[in-house]
């Protein structure tokens, strides 16, 4: 009966980690997006590409879109923290992704 509770308890605290990490995804994505919530409506637009490739884990178009975000806008503070924290976020996934892919092809 014990194994069967630590079964059950190890199952599910490997799926909250999992959306622990969605979670906190998400929260970073929403974070950019309420940052930006009243500002023009192609700069919106711009922020709904970069959510959509990072849910996407098209990386690179991602990083690229925050990247031109950074450099032509006058941004807040509250602002370039979401861009920031996504970024290093995205830069993450991508090199865990790029690591596990290699060492996959080691084996």
């Amino acid at each position: 009966m014990r194994k069967i509770v630590a079964l059950i308890t190890l199952s599910l605290l490997l799926i909250s980690c999992d959306n622990n990490q969605e979670r906190k995804k998400k929260s970073l994505e929403e974070r950019l997006v309420d940052s930006y919530a009243q500002t023009e409506q192609d700069v919106r637009d711009r922020i709904d590409i970069i959510v959509k490739a990072s849910e996407e884990k098209d990386y690179i178009l991602a990083m690229n879109e925050l990247g031109m975000l950074y450099r032509t806008r006058i941004n807040s503070k509250e602002q370039i923290q979401a861009i920031e924290m996504l970024m290093t976020d995205l830069r993450i996934a991508m090199e865990t992704e790029e690591l596990e892919a290699r060492n996959a092809r080691s084996n």
